[in-house]
């Protein structure tokens, strides 16, 4: 097992002390209603969340909370260097975690960790931690295949993909596979090479879908005993910046986020023929001066799609369900909120949020009958959370 991280006791200190002070805080954000976070609660817990925290490797964390409904307990805070995604293995015994730094034992690379939960308290212990290829740096997005085989890694600084093998004991072994992207986009300072920004298994774990944010493409790689094979790739707008993406629950459609115009694409996708065929655009932040990607969730009726904005709130869209094409059907204002991660609950009753830079996460919950949302209230504080999921017992 390695264990070592360059974490001083000093900065783990100061890292449990903040992260404690902000999970007490009872003051009430206006136009939120904040939840009892350390009231004793009977119910059974629901599952756990596991949240990274923090952009700064010196005094960044992962932490579990205890999720009992709409009450929250904090019950772990380990060091965990910048965790900006994290996956759960499909047997959900097992975390995955990438940690967007520039340098890994004075070499420039990122690195990616693995970690066991605990059946019982939900609670982790590291595994191991594995370097990424060299100028493999910040690395932005993961995913585990459906098998749970292998770990795939989208790596914004030196514009590749890894592809790590992972055991039955959900060790990671060395990067077994180097993709290097080509190109750039329009952009002078943003799309200067190629940014991978976020990939997805589909169902069946045969493909690959995958977003370039610096080249304004999305690419279509077939996954074959182990490896990623190029197929094809759709273009996208110009200086749009393709980040975030979602698949529709019956595999016909795929939604992407643009970070650098604000708008939302929907593609139809034959994944028998590996193509993808651009249905519409919708504009969701343009007379916004913030850039930022978009997280998206789709509800599992695919009935609906949500994608939270930068500053702006959430937007709530009806998909289509022959055309897959997007109707607004609502906007729910957070004014100042900068919305890093978007998760539904089981049941789709709930939608969980991380605001990044207001130290908070929170829970909106959701009208069944038409998916719209209601109003957003905070569950738990924590320093800067960037990523999120969810376990359900």
């Amino acid at each position: 097992m390695n264990s070592n991280m360059p974490w001083s006791r000093r900065a783990f200190l100061q890292s449990v002390g903040y992260t404690s002070a902000l999970s007490v805080m009872k003051k009430a954000i206006p136009g939120y209603r904040v939840s009892s976070l350390n009231e004793p609660n009977s119910t059974p817990p629901a599952g756990f969340a596991y949240v990274g925290s923090g952009d700064d490797a010196a005094s960044s964390s992962l932490q579990v909370f205890e999720v009992r409904g709409d009450h929250w307990h904090l019950k772990q805070t380990i060091p965990s260097r910048s965790p900006v995604s994290l996956a759960l293995h499909p047997v959900r015994q097992f975390l995955y975690v990438a940690n967007a730094v520039d340098e890994h034992e004075h070499l420039p690379r990122g690195t990616v960790e693995a970690y066991k939960i605990d059946v019982h308290d939900g609670s982790l212990v590291l595994i191991n931690r594995q370097p990424l290829s060299l100028s493999g740096t910040r690395p932005r997005h993961i995913a585990v295949s459906p098998d749970g085989n292998h770990l795939v890694v989208a790596i914004h600084g030196g514009g590749t993909y890894n592809v790590l093998p992972i055991a039955p004991d959900g060790t990671m072994g060395c990067v077994s596979q180097i993709l290097k992207e080509v190109g750039s986009g329009t952009h002078p300072v943003y799309q200067a090479s190629a940014h991978p920004h976020t990939v997805v298994f589909n169902e069946t774990g045969k493909y690959i879908l995958a977003t370039d944010e610096g080249c304004d493409r999305i690419s279509v790689f077939a996954f074959q005993n182990g490896r990623m094979v190029r197929m094809r790739h759709a273009i996208s707008k110009p200086v749009s910046g393709p980040a975030h993406l979602a698949i529709h629950p019956s595999g016909e459609f795929l939604y992407v986020s643009n970070t650098l115009d604000g708008s939302i694409d929907c593609y139809r996708w034959r994944a028998a023929m590996g193509e993808l065929k651009h249905e519409q655009r919708v504009e969701v932040n343009q007379n916004s001066a913030s850039w930022g990607a978009q997280p998206l969730a789709i509800s599992s009726s695919g009935r609906v799609l949500y994608a939270a904005s930068v500053d702006r709130g959430i937007s709530v869209w009806g998909i289509g369900s022959a055309t897959g094409r997007l109707s607004l059907l609502q906007r729910l204002s957070l004014a100042n909120r900068s919305l890093r991660s978007l998760i539904l609950s089981a049941g789709n009753r709930r939608i969980f949020a991380t605001g990044g830079n207001q130290h908070e996460v929170f829970s909106i919950p959701v009208v069944a009958e038409s998916g719209e949302l209601g109003t957003a209230f905070a569950v738990a504080k924590t320093a800067e959370p960037r990523s999120m999921v969810v376990k359900y017992t």
